[in-house]
């Protein structure tokens, strides 16, 4: 199987957290992996050059890329579930090591790698993308379904994250 048949799966597997919350857009669905990986892509890219932030962007986009792979075979998990964060990193690495392998792409793996550890200044900036855009969804999602308290939930869970990129909310 291929790359592209791969995140196929991405595209189909609906966010847990917005399930768990009864989180719906106006088509009556939840957002998927696939497309949460598109608006942190767009939304890193904007903060990156409006910010004239010095990182490297190929790697950013390629860590953003693969930074929810391991859910293939694993699924999306959140907190609320009880599965240890010891569990979920080994069965989605299992994953993305697997996809690496297959499709060639050993930089799958050391980025995915790179991101899950997050010491290098890519890896941060990535990781903060992927809590602001849980915010400014959970934002969205308040505003169709009439109900602020997702928003706040997720603004006061992420309040560093909110503080630093306050305009972008």
């Amino acid at each position: 199987m291929g790359l592209y048949e791969e995140i196929f799966k991405l595209k189909n597997l609906e966010r847990t957290g917005w399930i768990f919350r009864n989180c719906k857009s106006e088509t009556g669905r939840v957002e998927s992996d696939a497309e949460h990986t598109f608006s942190m892509a767009i939304l890193a890219l904007e903060i990156i050059n409006k910010e004239k932030l010095p990182l490297n962007q190929e790697k950013v986009l390629k860590m953003i890329l693969y930074h929810e792979l391991g859910e293939i075979d694993f699924g999306d998990h959140t907190p609320m579930e009880n599965i240890s964060a010891e569990e979920k990193y080994l069965q989605e690495q299992k994953c993305v090591k697997r996809v690496a392998k297959e499709c060639g792409m050993l930089e799958i793996l050391s980025l995915w790698e790179e991101f899950e550890k997050c010491e290098t200044p890519e890896a941060i900036f990535v990781k903060k993308i992927d809590k602001l855009d849980n915010i400014k969804q959970s934002k969205i999602y308040s505003q169709i379904i009439g109900d602020g308290t997702v928003f706040e939930e997720f603004k006061n869970n992420r309040i560093d994250i909110a503080k630093e990129f306050h305009k972008y909310i």
